[in-house]
């Protein structure tokens, strides 16, 4: 299997570098402006293209969720969601909601397995971005919000890697030239310069493809700067570190969501990985009624309520963020072609158990059955979730088994 996957990865080189070649369009400029080469890479893949989605999105919410507060039922537009559910309600006819299922290592400290076989394997990040774009400038992006200090979601060849935080840095990392262009310049001039170097070797709906993606840049960038209060992100230090407090938490988040989906509609990366916290969910979000930390919000913060108040508020406004990775998906028009995923580490919080859990899978387009709730049953678990939405996109992980009635 290994030695098939670096054969495939070869010859997908190959290829890609004919593309390159026959484009007419400098190597340098292909090799400094990750938006030329994604519109080349998209080029490749357009002409590659089974139908079948080529892009895939892991989100980790730490804590669970309580079956009886969370499950939604009915379908469609009539679909009824639970009061910890409720975050997703702009989004829940594009949602297969799962639930009722199993977690095969609940409790704390899991993560290094919770996207994974084992704790030796590739994360299911890693495995997707080798699957589904190998050639890409970015094979899969980890991001993450509040994420470090507790273990790593991403693995790659038994690197256990940390979370890129910082939404100013992952922007300067993945739409800066990569090499050769001036530190001082903004992005989005040396972006436009690039456009216009390459718009008469480009076919009208690449032209209208790459004016999407800089429309993305920009709004991004826009976001950015104007949470920074101003600052050209494109012309701040390589140091400057955004001051990454619980008081921008949900800031923090839409914008980790917002680079995410330029990146994948950039055709930058195929795989994205977004984790809200850790498995401590050591983390506020002060809009809330609840000030302290949500770990606190599970374990007593409800002063024994047997609704769990502070705890179903913080699940609900963490699928809320979901949500909101999944709405700019829709907007981007990239939705139908990329596969949500979003997984936890334990059923009931309060109790570390390990059923019943919930997860969804979302998007993915006539590919996946969405505006439906799924009763799986202690059957199947989160290694079913990864291998189910790895198989709508055309990947076999190796572990898991498909879960029915989830892909069309």
């Amino acid at each position: 299997m290994k030695d098939e996957h670096l054969n495939n990865m070869m010859m997908s080189r190959r290829r890609l570098l004919k593309v390159f070649m026959a484009s007419g369009i400098s190597t340098a400029l292909i090799r400094t402006s990750p938006l030329v080469s994604g519109l080349l890479y998209a080029r490749d893949a357009d002409a590659q293209s089974a139908g079948l989605p080529n892009k895939t999105v892991s989100i980790y919410i730490p804590g669970g969720s309580i079956s009886s507060l969370w499950n939604p039922t009915g379908s469609g537009e009539s679909m009824q969601l639970g009061v910890m559910s409720a975050g997703y309600e702009p989004v829940k006819t594009e949602c297969n909601f799962m639930v009722n299922m199993s977690h095969s290592n609940a409790g704390h400290g899991r993560m290094p397995i919770l996207l994974a076989q084992n704790w030796g394997s590739d994360s299911y990040d890693v495995t997707m971005g080798n699957a589904l774009g190998p050639n890409l400038p970015f094979r899969y992006l980890n991001l993450g919000v509040h994420s470090n200090g507790q273990g790593q979601l991403t693995k790659d060849n038994r690197n256990h890697l940390p979370f890129q935080e910082n939404p100013f840095t992952v922007f300067k990392m993945v739409f800066g030239s990569a090499q050769g262009s001036n530190s001082k310049t903004p992005i989005m001039n040396a972006h436009m310069s690039a456009a216009n170097a390459i718009k008469n070797r480009l076919a009208g709906y690449e032209v209208q493809r790459m004016n999407d993606h800089l429309d993305a840049i920009s709004d991004t960038q826009r976001r950015l700067d104007d949470l920074y209060g101003g600052v050209s992100c494109g012309i701040a230090p390589d140091n400057t570190e955004f001051p990454l407090t619980f008081d921008t938490f949900s800031q923090q988040a839409r914008l980790q969501a917002d680079i995410a989906v330029a990146a994948l509609q950039c055709n930058l990366t195929s795989s994205v990985s977004l984790a809200f916290g850790n498995h401590q969910a050591e983390f506020r979000i002060p809009e809330l009624n609840f000030q302290g930390h949500y770990h606190n919000a599970i374990h007593g913060g409800s002063n024994g309520q047997p609704n769990y108040p502070y705890y179903t508020e913080m699940r609900s406004h963490l699928g809320s963020l979901s949500a909101y990775l999944i709405q700019k998906l829709k907007a981007a028009g990239i939705l139908d072609s990329t596969v949500v995923l979003e997984t936890s580490d334990m059923g009931h919080a309060d109790k570390h158990s390990a059923n019943p859990c919930s997860y969804l899978i979302a998007g993915g387009g006539a590919r996946i059955n969405r505006g439906v709730v799924s009763n799986m049953g202690s059957g199947y678990n989160q290694h079913d979730v990864l291998h189910t939405a790895a198989k709508a996109c055309g990947v076999d992980l190796g572990f898991g088994k498909e879960i029915p009635g989830i892909i069309v």
